[in-house]
């Protein structure tokens, strides 16, 4: 085909030279008309820029004049005068609006909403308690609110006539011709009728004039309303367009292009004319001069024999082949790395000839390996004979179907691991089992697919069941996190904002009630670390928690459904230290002591506490160190009820619970004889610190650090309540950003779960960057890792007096300690 399709050279030069000679032409056109069109393109944009500032100034000052004619109604309306009803402000209104003909309508709004006067008669009585923009006005001075499609007031001005929230107010309802102030700007800086002005709103729609499209060929310039001191910006943009004079480069004239035709027509036949002359010499080369045997053997014949005997041989079958196992290569790599990070190893099956071919990496690891082939009856041999059948059903069955087919095989138990591989089939060790899955890998079932694994004795999760098992377990541990987490912010937020209310001058009723709420919400708190636990089904006997909200969320379930009109007495101090057991532990420990009180007719359930130092080993097998001593006892017992009976399965069960803790268990009367029920539980204590943080502290800079904005702004409130300066950030990047332009903080509060960077992230970095600020990071009990302690840490929710604490050990004096 290349042959036939010869181009004569003299064509091929002539071609050439004119595609250069019109490639210069029309460069030389498009370069003239650009340096032609840039000065007017600027001149443009320049007037867009101009119309759009003079029409934004003009837009400020009616927005202010508005204002003053806002003050004015007022004044006219007096709100406050008694001799004035509400009919006369409405005609008052209604002889005012005639004398300002770019209002629609002027009305008196009542602070809940209610109109009470307007000049449209139909408004008087009716409520615009619940449009979107009275919303906006309720706590405001001023504020410019704009109306979606609503072409006969497309804005309101709202002024409140005293205190916001409280006072009358006036609205304003702006008519169309309010921003048609087009006209004014074009005469004052002689603008032609072709500029235009757009005004559109903060959410992006149009409040006066003609949406503009990008790209059409228009100089654009924009600039914001500005508002002025009273009113803020109200978050307009005021769009000028100006269209563009050279929109794209004219065409060339009649003479013109006539030149360029000429031009390239004789490129052209320059081309043609030396073309002809440099193709002499080479068909001289090429056909020979000494005749046709000559001819036959040029040069140039000979090199094109060469080279296309050149292409047939890079085309040859040796080079597919070589190839084909260049991918065979690639491939089996990619099954043994397969297998060595899963545990797997890939079988091929040829149910024909019962052949079982696989391929092991040699002693260097290469991919390079040749293949092993065995017999299916050898394969088979490695396992229990009782298993063969199994394995030849399941293969037929793999053969007539689609699908994985498993089956799990025992091993012989008579090999053992260490024995070497033969026959390409692993030695399995005593008592193993094998998993092995088999595929159709044609559609005729010539050729069946395998994958083997074995499976230990202890690994019996490993099965696709239990993967699946433990795959649920763990987004189900993700989602409860994330819950429990939203759940802890919501009750910082809660016991933030009653901190606060309780460090102010409250009546004692008042007062109650904020304790009230405090407990509930650390009620929330227990029962949320609760949920957490039995989620993640993890050992946590040793965990840390508070003796007093354990107790006394414990003994409020224990009054309303297990002991009823029982009476409870709880006397737990309030500043005992941590105490080393779970409370879910200690709430079960309470709930089998409350039914034994219930089974013998114990009147009374009193629980107090104190802490003891033990220098010495107890008198039931408890080291020395610091414990909580909780004392347990009822009163009388009820009468009619019969002494001496035996001691309840509750009572039994206590022992062992507290075993679990590591705690101690004294029974020194069980309430069953004559006297009442005593017993004494030695609760393992956390370490005291040296300084007990003091209620009041040196004022420090705060950087707090957390994406939740009412969980950041409440927590900024109460450190501000405690006497500190803070600096807010939403992200662990704007925290650097703040820190890059001052490091001068003294602590820093950090959430742990935030997006893209999390709260140990970040204290990571700001450790090595800024080691003199204290970090410490606030996160619900037990989601911190263990990397994180060597930082203050802030469990999750907590109150003001937490956050006291924990900024006690960040004050200049400890960290100098």
């Amino acid at each position: 085909m290349l042959d036939a399709l010869r181009i004569s050279l003299k064509v091929l030069n002539a071609a050439q030279l004119a595609a250069v000679a019109l490639v210069a032409l029309l460069l030389a056109w498009a370069g003239t008309a650009i340096l032609g069109a840039e000065p007017s393109t600027n001149a443009e944009q320049q007037t867009a820029l101009a119309g759009a500032r003079a029409f934004a100034e003009a837009v400020d000052a009616e927005l202010r004049g508005s204002v003053g004619d806002a003050r004015t109604a007022a004044l006219l309306l007096r709100p406050q005068d008694p001799t004035l009803t509400d009919a006369g402000r409405s005609d008052l209104l209604q002889d005012w609006l005639a004398l300002n003909p770019r209002y629609h309508d002027a009305a008196l709004i009542g602070p809940d909403g209610t109109v009470r006067a307007a000049a449209d008669r139909r408004r008087p009585g009716t409520s615009v308690a619940r449009q979107a923009w009275f919303a906006r006005a309720r706590n405001a001075e001023i504020v410019i609110a704009t109306h979606d499609g609503d072409e006969a007031a497309p804005l309101d001005i709202v002024l409140a006539l005293g205190t916001p929230g409280r006072s009358d107010r006036i609205q304003l309802r702006a008519g169309p011709a309010f921003l048609d102030i087009g006209g004014r700007v074009r005469q004052a800086l002689a603008l032609p009728d072709s500029v235009t002005f757009t005004v559109t709103g903060a959410d992006g729609r149009v409040l006066a004039g003609m949406p503009w499209a990008p790209g059409s060929g228009h100089r654009t310039a924009s600039v914001p309303v500005q508002g002025g001191r009273e009113l803020g910006s109200p978050g307009w943009l005021v769009t000028a367009t100006a269209p563009s004079a050279s929109a794209g480069p004219g065409w060339p004239s009649g003479q013109l292009l006539a030149l360029a035709v000429a031009v390239v027509a004789g490129a052209a036949g320059l081309g043609y004319a030396l073309g002809g002359s440099a193709a002499q010499p080479l068909r001289r080369l090429a056909e020979g001069s000494a005749g046709p045997e000559e001819a036959a053997a040029s040069p140039v014949r000979e090199i094109a024999a060469l080279t296309e005997a050149v292409t047939d041989r890079a085309q040859s079958a040796d080079a597919a082949l070589t190839l084909a196992g260049t991918g065979l290569d690639r491939i089996k790599g990619r099954l043994q790395t397969f297998e060595a990070m899963s545990g797997w190893t890939c079988w091929e099956i040829d149910p024909e000839t019962r052949q079982v071919v696989w391929s092991d990496a040699d002693s260097t690891g290469t991919a390079t390996a040749a293949d092993h082939a065995t017999d299916l009856s050898d394969l088979a041999a490695w396992f229990e004979p009782e298993d063969h059948a199994l394995l030849d059903l399941t293969l037929q069955a793999a053969r007539a179907a689609d699908g994985p087919h498993d089956v799990v095989l025992r091993a012989r138990a008579e090999l053992r691991t260490e024995a070497p591989r033969e026959g390409g089939a692993a030695a399995f060790g005593a008592e193993r089992r094998v998993l092995v899955r088999f595929l159709r890998g044609a559609a005729d079932g010539s050729r069946i697919h395998a994958l083997s694994r074995i499976i230990e004795p202890s690994e019996g999760a490993e099965t696709p069941l239990g993967l699946n098992e433990r795959r649920r377990n763990t987004v189900l541990r993700r989602v409860t996190d994330g819950i429990v987490h939203d759940f802890n912010d919501v009750l910082t937020v809660v016991l933030a904002n009653l901190g606060i209310l309780r460090r102010q001058r409250l009546a004692p009723e008042q007062l109650r009630i904020v304790d009230t709420a405090m407990s509930g919400a650390l009620r929330g708190a227990a029962l949320t670390r609760r949920m957490l636990s039995l989620v993640r089904g993890e050992s946590d006997a040793l965990a840390e928690g508070d003796l007093g909200s354990t107790v006394e969320a414990a003994l409020t379930f224990l009054q309303t459904n297990v002991l009823r009109d029982v009476p409870v007495i709880n006397r737990i101090p309030g500043d005992l230290p941590k105490m080393l057991c779970a409370e879910r532990i200690l709430e079960l420990v309470l709930l089998n002591l409350a039914f034994h009180f219930r089974e013998h007719g114990l009147h009374g359930l009193a629980v107090g506490a104190a802490e003891h130092r033990a220098e010495t080993e107890t008198g039931f097998g408890l080291p020395p160190g610091p414990y909580l001593r909780l004392l347990v006892a009822s009163g009388q017992r009820v009468p009619g009820r019969p002494t001496g009976t035996p001691r309840s399965q509750a009572l039994r069960t206590v022992p062992l619970l507290l075993a679990e803790a590591g705690a101690g268990w004294r029974l020194v009367s069980d309430g069953t004889g004559e006297e009442g029920f005593v017993a004494e539980i030695w609760l393992r204590a956390a370490e005291r610190r040296v300084e007990e943080p003091a209620l009041w502290q040196a004022s420090l800079r705060i950087l707090l650090v957390e994406s939740d904005s009412l969980v950041r702004e409440s927590v900024a409130e109460a450190l501000a309540d405690l006497g500190h300066r803070v600096v807010q950030a939403a992200s662990g990047e704007h925290a650097l950003e703040l820190l890059s332009q001052s490091a001068a903080y003294d602590a820093m509060v950090a959430d742990q779960s935030m997006p893209v960077m999390t709260g140990l992230q970040l204290a990571a970095t700001v450790v090595e960057r800024y080691p003199d600020i204290r970090i410490i990071l606030a996160s619900p009990h037990g989601h911190l890792p263990a990397t994180a302690r060597q930082f203050l840490r802030l469990d999750k929710p907590f109150r003001p007096d937490d956050l006291a604490a924990v900024l006690s050990a960040a004050t200049p004096e400890a960290k100098a300690a």
